[in-house]
């Protein structure tokens, strides 16, 4: 069971590796389905049940954001940026921009603003799994723990969806 995990765990890994290194031609659902001797069908099922949604729609908002960070940091035309990304034009770029953050990519460069980037799926948690991770499960320092007395003050409730355990969501 564990061994599925990972396997899931390093497709999901190996996404945004093709994508930064614009391997394309790899990045496709059969050649994934094929890794894990899954049929087609049966490994956009399960993507769709761990991260709630298509997985074409996971590549496209994947590739947005690597484009938003480009376009966001350097300046390099909009157009090599979408061809880099797998767009076919700066129209469906622009349109899949703007469907994505509600503004266009020529905009974002001129007024950054904050957006919510799909960020790396997670689905199960490195901890128990043992596949490792950072933080206090390798940490060597001790835990301090002391009592704040805080005046009264509103609570803020925070969700987030894409976080899969505690220490994923922090």
């Amino acid at each position: 069971m564990y061994e599925w995990h990972r396997n899931i765990q390093r497709i999901i890994e190996e996404i945004d590796i093709c994508i930064k290194e614009h391997n394309d031609e790899v990045l496709t659902l059969k050649r994934l389905a094929d890794k894990l001797n899954y049929s087609e069908y049966y490994f956009s099922v399960k993507f769709r049940e761990i991260s709630g949604m298509k997985f074409r729609d996971y590549l496209r908002y994947r590739r947005l954001a690597f484009a938003l960070k480009r376009i966001r940091d350097t300046d390099d035309r909009i157009l090599d940026i979408a061809l880099d990304y797998g767009f076919s034009s700066n129209e469906a770029f622009s349109r899949a921009f703007k469907d994505a953050y509600g503004i266009t990519p020529s905009e974002y460069r001129k007024n950054p603003k904050l957006v919510v980037l799909c960020t790396v799926i997670k689905p199960f948690d490195c901890y128990l799994l043992g596949i490792g991770g950072t933080g206090m499960a390798k940490s060597d320092e001790s835990v301090k723990t002391y009592f704040v007395t805080i005046p009264a003050h509103k609570f803020l409730h925070i969700r987030n969806y894409e976080s899969v355990g505690y220490w994923d969501f922090w």
